[in-house]
């Protein structure tokens, strides 16, 4: 994809320099007796499933940010400028698509992260994999997981990695038009594949994609949901 030189996104944070990952302060919990404590343990068990850290009210404590200094690659550094213009052009795209509706789009965030860091939906892990925090309406995403993309799904190359940024903007969509409960009910992803076209439209105003387009779309449909969880 010929993506240098196009607009980058001013929502993106960068994180990785200062990202050493937040950890829980003080001593071993101790659950309620009784129902109460059961149910405690499924709802943090549970909101873990989602990527929502509860961790804290079994400890009584706040999480604490522990950051460190990294250097950043130059490899890394083309990734982050590659991230930040895949984000421009979901701004563009759905941008249009809103204004078609009579509505405004409310341009998500995008944090970009090593190891571990914050988010409104607690603690965030590279673990997880790119994933979207409705609380804060934030994109989170660990740039290694374009390695792992690589090297563990088959999934190189350009239109792979824009998928996986538009991918979870379509979160976000879900979110703005106030279907995302439904479709997590019924674990459907329709809204959040509106990433190809999104990247398909890119491509017509002059950015190539490189690589077939049916080969990345399936190896991508992997990457962008829970499963590749399971490969870390």
């Amino acid at each position: 994809m010929r993506w240098q030189g196009r607009r980058e996104s001013d929502n993106v944070e960068d994180r990785r320099n200062s990202s050493g990952g937040p950890s829980m302060g003080g001593p071993g919990f101790r659950l309620p007796s009784g129902k109460g404590g059961i149910i405690l343990l499924i709802v943090v068990l549970v909101a873990g499933y989602y990527g929502v850290d509860l961790t804290g009210l079994m400890t009584g404590q706040p999480i604490s940010q522990q950051e460190t200094t990294r250097s950043i690659s130059p490899n890394d550094d083309e990734a982050a400028k590659f991230t930040s213009v895949i984000l421009a052009t979901t701004e563009d795209t759905w941008g249009q698509q809103f204004e078609k509706m009579g509505r405004t789009y409310q341009q998500p965030k995008l944090v970009m992260y090593r190891g571990a860091t914050r988010t409104g939906c607690g603690a965030g892990q590279s673990v997880m994999g790119p994933f979207y925090c409705p609380a804060d309406g934030t994109v989170y995403i660990d740039l290694s997981f374009y390695d792992d993309m690589k090297n563990k799904l088959g999934a190189d190359g350009d239109f792979a990695q824009g998928y996986v940024i538009a991918h979870e903007v379509g979160h976000h969509v879900q979110k703005l038009l106030g279907i995302e409960p439904k479709v997590r009910q019924l674990q459907q992803d329709r809204i959040a594949s509106g990433s190809e076209p999104t990247l398909r439209t890119y491509g017509a105003t002059g950015g190539l994609l490189r690589g077939r387009l049916g080969a990345q779309h399936a190896a991508t449909g992997r990457a962008g949901n829970p499963a590749i969880w399971k490969k870390r």
